[in-house]
């Protein structure tokens, strides 16, 4: 039995995205090759040949202080390279 999926991105620059699917959002930094991706309730970073198909994924941070701590950077990282791009 199949079943429904949704994603959207958007992007904040060159290194910042703001994902979008049915479970919840997250905030995406880094170029194709390197990512860390920051949800709710976790941190995963990726590395990978781009173009390949090939990558590996890890968990860097579960629940808790570390999670919310690395978000809270990104988010106003990124809300300051939106200020400053303009």
């Amino acid at each position: 039995m199949g079943f429904f999926r949704f994603r959207k991105i958007i992007p904040l620059g060159k290194l910042f995205r703001i994902n979008l699917s049915k479970t919840g959002a997250s905030l995406s930094a880094g170029q194709p090759g390197a990512t860390i991706n920051i949800r709710k309730d976790r941190v995963d970073g990726t590395v990978g040949i781009p173009g390949s198909g090939l990558s590996y994924k890890e968990r860097l941070a579960n629940r808790g202080c570390a999670s919310a701590l690395v978000f809270v950077l990104m988010l106003a990282t990124s809300l300051a390279a939106l200020v400053w791009a303009r």
